[in-house]
């Protein structure tokens, strides 16, 4: 009985390390690119082209209309390797599991937020139509898994029974939807208290998916639970945000890059773009919504829309206002309108709402949405932004780790002019004269080092092949789990 004490002590006693030591490594990783930035100036180095995403231009998602389809491919592919007695490429044997809605959103073109994301993930996961010069770029850089996307709880488990021996991990959505109901339910995920193994096959009664694969997409500056941070993924590296405003810090920082499709389109040289702005807003509510960058001083809203700003630029300086700003959530009577001065643009697929973008000479913010792509896609093809700051210190205006912005990741990665010019809403004079500085002040390329294409890859290679068994075992304490049933 001594002996296995003794023994069960020092098994205990070397979990502890290897969890201490795995999630020592996973701070690494999470603030390399911190390093990175801060250790670098804004120089032209960073305009260099990945050579990933040089030869990554075509896009995953061209050759599929359905889930069905895309699921197709890849299984046939999977079963194919598989029969030639293991004769798989890198990672074809391991299965990611896409569950949440926005990465099927992608395959109907859409462009929110989340969407480009998962875009971007997926993209590096992998790549299953390729020319043979891509072929050897993937073989190098990109990292071969198979994919599967998933329509609805009742899919995954289908899929799950299908594959379980061949699943990496699971990436889904906090919501009575989707994750909810699993993950406390001792019929649907494996959460022993100590994460024992083997993890016993699923059954006519239990799933048994592994608490430790399950990751949650997240795209705001929080963590989801039940495990929290490290099992909550972000697009944004939150951990580098001001204390106070790091909900996200613990969360395992994906990011995206946005280099291979900006790079589809050409870059327009400074001299052959017209005197063109593209005004960045989703709705017209935005103009008369708390916020916004022209707010009215006496808390008008209404004369917000009949703000005089744009075409009184317009007359003096040449600017021709381009937008694009649906009317839900305005009366129907009068008709809504966006402000004197801007030109209404048609809907249009993310390529050609691109090429709009790289005519442009600047993307002006107007206080929302907030931590959108378009602003980084705007630097990628050489368009400044301006970034409202929404609140701040009034007894320290300058103190960034006060500022609340309406791209946050621009500010708290250090991004200056004249690439994004940081303008207090209300200010009026600076925005003109940010607008005419950004209009005159030619920028190249410009693509932050952490959304580099090989950036993302090292942190996806990071998530897809770390044991995170340990972290769960950690987190479940840490976080007082439990299962309901």
């Amino acid at each position: 009985m001594l002996l296995q004490a003794q023994a069960l002590c020092l098994t205990l006693i070397f979990v502890s390390l290897l969890s201490i030591v795995i999630l020592l490594d996973l701070n690494r990783s999470q603030s390399y690119i911190a390093t990175r930035v801060q250790s670098h100036p804004l120089s032209s180095s960073y305009f260099t082209l990945d050579q990933v995403s040089l030869a990554l231009e075509g896009s995953w998602k061209e050759d599929f209309k359905t889930v069905d389809d895309f699921n197709e491919v890849f299984e046939q592919k999977l079963e194919d390797c598989k029969s030639r007695s293991g004769h798989c490429k890198k990672n074809q044997n391991k299965v990611v599991l896409l569950a949440w809605a926005h990465f099927r959103n992608v395959l109907t073109g859409r462009i929110q937020g989340e969407n480009v994301w998962c875009d971007a993930m997926v993209g590096y996961f992998s790549i299953p139509t390729l020319t043979s010069q891509q072929a050897h770029m993937d073989a190098m850089h990109s990292l071969g898994y198979t994919l599967l996307l998933v329509q609805d709880r009742p899919h995954l488990y289908e899929l799950w029974r299908r594959h379980h021996a061949s699943v990496q991990l699971i990436i889904w959505e906090d919501t009575e939807w989707a994750a909810k109901p699993c993950l406390r339910n001792s019929t649907c995920v494996y959460a022993p208290p100590n994460l024992d193994l083997p993890v016993p096959p699923p059954n006519s009664t239990h799933l048994n998916i592994p608490i430790w694969k399950v990751f949650i997409a997240n795209w705001w500056n929080g963590s989801s639970p039940p495990l929290g941070g490290p099992f909550t993924i972000s697009p944004e590296p939150y951990h580098r945000w001001p204390k106070g405003n790091r909900g996200g810090k613990d969360n395992f920082y994906t990011g995206y890059s946005l280099e291979r499709t900006c790079l589809k389109t050409p870059f327009t040289h400074h001299a052959q773009r017209p005197r063109q702005a593209y005004v960045f807003a989703k709705f017209l509510k935005f103009f008369v919504m708390p916020g916004y960058i022209l707010e009215d001083p006496q808390g008008v809203a209404a004369n917000q829309l009949n703000d005089d700003f744009y075409a009184n630029l317009a007359k003096t300086d040449n600017i021709t206002w381009l937008g694009q700003f649906k009317s839900e959530g305005m009366p129907k009577e009068p008709a809504p309108h966006p402000p004197p001065g801007i030109t209404q643009v048609g809907r249009m697929e993310r390529p050609a709402f691109q090429r709009l973008i790289a005519q442009s000479r600047v993307l002006l913010g107007i206080g929302r949405p907030g931590l959108s792509p378009t602003p980084y896609e705007a630097l990628c093809l050489g368009v400044p932004f301006i970034n409202p700051i929404k609140k701040w210190d009034p007894k320290d205006p300058e103190n960034r780790e006060k500022w609340e912005a309406q791209h946050d990741g621009l500010v708290f990665t250090g991004v200056d002019e004249p690439y994004v010019y940081h303008v207090k809403i209300g200010d009026r004079d600076g925005v003109a004269r940010a607008v005419r500085k950004a209009m005159e002040t030619p920028i190249g390329r410009f693509i932050p080092p952490h959304m580099k294409m090989s950036a993302l890859i090292d942190r996806m290679e990071v998530l897809l092949e770390t044991d995170w068994r340990p972290v769960a075992r950690v987190q479940m304490e840490a976080t007082k789990y439990f299962l309901d049933g």
